[in-house]
């Protein structure tokens, strides 16, 4: 038998929730149509500080993320968030900008995955799936 306890200190955890981190609000909101499509709970943030300020009170399955932000940049955001989720939560980087100094730099801010806009929904989804296997997801 096993017994998860969840302190005031430790935020709440969902096997479906993926934090969307991205300011172009219609791709923002396409993938999380696609997200929503495939089963899973997206929850949109339009800046870094807001997606951190939520990790006070949740934390998601997986999460991504833009690297050009409004306020923080993209991967400042994902070695942050990295630093606090430990290893265990994929985070993956989605942007246009593939300079070699982004692409470099993802190993060590602790990003899971890159994929170039325009990306394939389909290659997104199948790399959830594989990345979140306890999620038990059915597409709708």
């Amino acid at each position: 038998m096993t017994v998860t306890l969840e302190t005031k200190n430790s935020p709440k955890q969902s096997e479906r929730k993926i934090f969307v981190v991205e300011d172009n609000q219609r791709i923002a909101k396409s993938l999380a149509t696609v997200l929503r499509r495939a089963g899973y709970e997206p929850a949109v943030f339009h800046s870094g500080k807001s997606a951190l300020d939520r990790l006070q009170i949740e934390t998601p399955a997986a999460v991504l993320v833009d690297i050009h932000l409004p306020d923080i940049n993209g991967l400042i955001v994902s070695q942050k968030m990295r630093e606090q989720f430990g290893p265990d939560v994929p985070i993956v980087v989605v942007s246009g900008d593939t300079s070699m100094e982004n692409l470099n730099a993802l190993p060590h801010v602790g990003a899971t995955y890159f994929f170039s806009k325009p990306m394939s929904a389909g290659s997104l989804i199948k790399f959830l799936r594989e990345c979140l296997p306890s999620a038990d997801i059915t597409a709708a």
